[in-house]
């Protein structure tokens, strides 16, 4: 569905939807000064201002996905100041942004990020996800 809402608009609506990711924590990075979602101790979206003042996420991917991703999406790009083979940067600005692309991006970013974290924090976060008490995790960076 093609989103007709500001960037920022869109930025708050995609961060929104991360944090409902099971285990996913959405907050600011103060040093840095942007928002960021995390699933345990990993970032797996990015909240940026470009160099030329658009609004961008970041989003890592396999790297092959990332390369057929830029290809075929055209409000995509290599990943603004991390690294290019794994991240995409998701211009927020862009006619022709596609809100349900825009998740799905987000959603294998975060798939790829748990897959990555070592097995004690992904059993802990299937603990916290089926334990009543459960609370999003406050994690160290």
């Amino acid at each position: 569905m093609a989103s007709t809402g500001s960037a920022l608009e869109r930025a708050s609506e995609l961060l929104d939807y991360a944090a409902t990711l099971p285990g996913a924590w959405v907050g600011h990075k103060p040093e840095w000064g942007t928002s960021v979602a995390s699933i345990g101790p990993r970032l797996f979206a990015l909240l940026l201002t470009h160099t030329d003042g658009r609004l961008i996420v970041n989003v890592k991917l396999d790297p092959e996905d990332a390369i057929a991703v830029r290809h075929s999406i055209p409000w995509t790009e290599p990943g603004f100041h991390q690294s290019k083979r794994h991240w995409v940067s998701i211009d927020l600005t862009a006619p022709g942004y596609d809100a349900d692309t825009a998740h799905e991006l987000v959603e294998d970013s975060y798939r790829l990020v748990h897959s990555l974290l070592p097995r004690a924090v992904q059993q802990a976060l299937r603990l916290a996800a089926t334990t009543a008490e459960a609370s999003r995790p406050t994690w160290q960076w």
